[in-house]
């Protein structure tokens, strides 16, 4: 058990990364589906 303790800091260090990455891949998902409308109305 002591060697999964020793890994759960990694863990979330790239469960944090994880999170960060998919806020970037949700703000990129935005902003193509703002340009998708503004090609729809023109």
């Amino acid at each position: 058990m002591e060697f999964v303790g020793a890994l759960a800091p990694l863990a979330f260090v790239f469960a944090l990364a994880a999170l960060a990455q998919l806020g970037q891949l949700k703000k990129r998902v935005d902003k193509l589906e703002e340009e998708l409308a503004h090609l729809r109305r023109e």
